[in-house]
Order: structure tokens, then C-alpha cells, then sequence
């Protein structure tokens, strides 16, 4: 029995770039956010703010992440301007974890990143090809 290793075509390496940049961007989003927050913030140490981020990373980023690239290689009929405003809700509901923080800074400023990616910053349509258009 032979294996043979076949390559990605052309459309499978746009859809993983595009799933890359999906984390990418979040990621540099997410540590944007946190730098703000550090330095407006005052009762947390940059250490205390950094432990926080990276704790987020994992409660908000990594569902974040998995519902832009699920929900993303489902669109196919949607309008991308309604795809996005759905997944905002669930997107801002990730960041629920961090009200036990009790700082309500860090609580907004975490809301407007995860509405900023998924209104700008999310890929949409993640695979184009699918895309077939508005049912009628």
C-alpha cells in the first residue's frame, strides 16, 4: 500500500491563511486591549494585568477564535454585515469571565475588542468558493 502526500491547492492555502490571519489578528488584538488596560488600571501591577490577559486569552480568545473559523466555513447564504452582527453577541458573551474581576475598565475595554473583531477584524466569508449567495 502506497501513501502519497498530496499539497494543498491554491484554495485550500487562501482558506488556511485566512484562518491564520483569524488568529493572528485576534491575538494582537487581545494583547493591544491588555497593554491598555495595564496602563489605565492603576490597582493591577503590569505582571497582575499580564497573569489577567493570558488567563482571558484562554476564557475569551481561544472560543472567540473557534466560533469565527466554525461559524465562518458555514457562511455560505448569509449577508456578511448580518453574519457579523449575530456573532457579536456570542462574541461579547465569551468575555463574561472577566466580570469577576470586579474592574469595570478591564470589563468595557474587553466588550469593545471582542464587537471590534467581530465587526472588522474577522475574516468573512472565510471560504469564499462557498459562497452561493442570499437564498430567495
Amino acid at each position: 500500500m502506497t501513501v502519497t502526500h498530496s499539497t494543498a491547492g491554491p484554495g485550500m492555502r487562501r482558506v488556511l491563511g485566512r484562518m491564520g490571519w483569524c488568529v493572528l489578528s485576534y491575538v494582537l488584538l487581545h494583547v493591544a486591549v491588555w497593554i491598555v488596560i495595564a496602563l489605565v488600571v492603576p490597582e493591577w501591577s503590569l505582571l497582575d494585568s499580564t497573569r489577567v490577559g493570558l488567563l482571558m486569552l484562554a476564557f475569551t480568545g481561544i472560543p472567540t477564535v473557534l466560533l469565527a473559523i466554525v461559524a465562518g466555513l458555514a457562511h455560505q447564504h448569509m449577508e456578511v454585515a448580518l453574519f457579523r452582527a449575530l456573532l457579536v453577541f456570542p462574541m461579547v458573551f465569551f468575555a463574561l469571565p472577566l466580570m469577576g474581576a470586579a474592574v469595570v475598565e478591564a470589563v468595557v475595554l474587553q466588550v469593545m475588542a471582542q464587537v471590534a473583531f467581530a465587526v472588522w477584524l474577522m475574516p468573512a466569508p472565510l471560504v469564499p468558493e462557498n459562497w452561493v449567495g442570499l437564498p430567495e
